[in-house]
């Protein structure tokens, strides 16, 4: 009999029992026998995949593409980023195991891999790049005009493409922090002050807006840059007259 959803449910809560060192090895699977219909291999197979997962570890015995995407989508909401990564990362190497040994490549699986990682994995990288970004903003606010405009003199004019999942562009942060300053907390378009100000470092919230979209080969410099309230910057990019 196939296994059923609420089987592999199962299975996942009680691995994660043992995980925590709350129950051992033998007690979840008699666990998962006694009251979820499990036959025994099966669920020593499944609970040893969850560990084997939060260990970065790769594993022989393949479990369903359900039961795969049933434990990496709530490992994330568990237990957080890093060990999702580390859940991807050991059934990548279960599939290079499979692979390398002649086995089924195992298409389905391959392909819930590659879709997760695009849903979640790009989108902690691009939100590690926009930490990082904010960080060196502050950073170049925090200089003195004069070394600021050396940094913007020696700057290239068009940034560097990275690739993440999409394309992305490394803005110089010296540009934002350059506009920002110009600006003085007040929208470059409407003339209006700041909605709030920033409780992180007390400063105007304003947007910093390229009038050429670096996407349309603009240029990412002080003079391609305008700063803008987020009611403003919703215009430009989306209202009938682009700025």
């Amino acid at each position: 009999m196939p296994i059923t959803s609420e089987q592999i449910q199962a299975a996942y809560n009680i691995a994660k029992d043992e995980y925590a060192n709350s129950i051992s090895s033998e007690d979840a699977a008699c666990h998962l026998v006694s009251e979820h219909g499990w036959n025994e291999s099966s669920a020593y197979g499944y609970i040893h995949t969850f560990l084997c997962l939060m260990g970065n570890k790769g594993y022989q015995r393949t479990i369903n593409a359900y039961a795969t995407e049933y434990y990496l989508r709530n490992i994330r909401l568990d237990f957080g980023e890093f060990a999702f990564k580390n859940a991807i990362s050991s059934v990548q190497k279960h599939l290079k195991y499979y692979i390398n040994s002649g086995k089924s490549s195992q298409p389905k699986i391959q392909a819930l891999v590659e879709r997760l990682i695009n849903e979640f994995i790009s989108k902690i990288e691009l939100e590690m790049m926009k930490s990082d970004f904010d960080k060196r903003v502050t950073e170049s606010l925090e200089l003195d005009l004069t070394a600021r405009n050396e940094k913007l003199e020696s700057a290239p004019k068009k940034p560097k493409v990275l690739s993440v999942t999409t394309k992305v562009y490394s803005r110089n942060p010296d540009v934002v922090a350059a506009v920002l300053i110009r600006a003085k907390g007040i929208c470059e378009k409407c003339k209006k002050s700041a909605p709030f100000i920033r409780a992180k470092d007390n400063s105007p919230y304003l947007e910093v807006h390229h009038k050429i979209m670096l996407a349309n080969d603009g240029e990412d410099t002080v003079s391609n840059a305008i700063a803008l309230c987020p009611n403003c910057h919703r215009e430009s990019h989306y209202g009938m007259q682009n700025t």
